[in-house]
């Protein structure tokens, strides 16, 4: 059983993220136009290179491929931020493409990304904390390795 140290630390990563979901998404919907899934949606493509085929955008983003395929469609036809395209090489595929309208979205959103995650973070924590912080959470999502259409390796 999980030591009342260890549900506490869960509990405190728990609420760290859920407000700073909640905060990003508010910031996002009413200065960009846009949910915070979305934007990562976007921003998984542009570090991709522009376009990513669904599995992978889905593991990427820790979500199901039925989510990223609803998250793209959505994108699709909303704002035409992205596109869906058949490679001629390989019709079964299907890729996920940041379109023009696409890129310049996600620059809009990026300093409204910005400023949330500088107050949330930045503003309360060394840049030693903020180190330990990052080296303790890639530490425990490297050990756990998975995907929202998987087990999490437990």
């Amino acid at each position: 059983m999980a030591g009342e140290e260890q549900l506490g630390a869960w509990r405190a990563v728990w609420r760290a993220d859920s407000l700073l979901f909640a905060h990003l998404n508010n910031a996002l919907r009413a200065s960009a136009g846009m949910t915070y899934f979305e934007h990562e949606v976007l921003a998984a493509l542009e570090r991709a290179g522009g376009r990513l085929r669904m599995a992978p955008l889905a593991d990427e983003l820790m979500i199901s491929r039925s989510g990223a395929t609803r998250l793209v469609g959505k994108l699709e036809t909303k704002d035409a931020w992205v596109a869906r395209v058949t490679p001629p090489s390989d019709r079964r595929a299907t890729w996920a493409e940041l379109t023009p309208a696409g890129r310049e979205a996600l620059a809009a959103a990026r300093p409204v990304v910005e400023r949330v995650v500088s107050a949330f973070f930045a503003d309360h924590l060394s840049p030693g904390e903020l180190g330990t912080v990052a080296r303790a959470l890639n530490r425990l999502a490297d050990a756990n390795p998975g995907s929202a259409d998987s087990e999490c390796g437990l």
